[in-house]
Parts: structure tokens; sequence; C-alpha cells
């Protein structure tokens, strides 16, 4: 597995994840504590994909750069 596929893989399972155990803990009327750190959780794994993206190379074929 390359870097690229590792960092998207590690993102899905922390969006994953957190967003269960922040819908469970919501669920079982857990404290405010502990649904804001599922939800810091979910949030590293926004982080995690959108640097994963970010290092993606262009497309050979592209000269507009995203214009």
């Amino acid at each position: 597995m390359d870097e690229t596929q590792l960092g998207l893989a590690t993102a899905l399972a922390l969006v994953v994840v957190g967003l269960v155990a922040l819908l469970s803990a919501e669920a079982a009327g857990l404290s405010t504590a502990i649904v804001a750190a599922c939800g810091l959780v979910a949030l590293s794994g926004v982080g995690v994909l959108t640097a994963a993206v970010a290092r993606l190379p262009e497309p050979a074929g592209s000269d507009d750069h995203g214009v």
C-alpha cells in the first residue's frame, strides 16, 4: 500500500470511527466532553483526508491548474 492509499484509508477510518462514537455517545447521553472528543476524532480524519488529497499530483494532461 503506497503512502496515498494509507492516508486515505486512515482518514476514512478516523471519520467513520469518530462519527459512530459521536452518535453512540450522544444517544447514550454521555457528557458533552466525551461527545466533543469523539467529534474531534472525526475532524482529525477530515484533516488527514485534506492533507492526503493536497499531496496528490496533478494529472499530466491538465494545463489549466484549477482555473
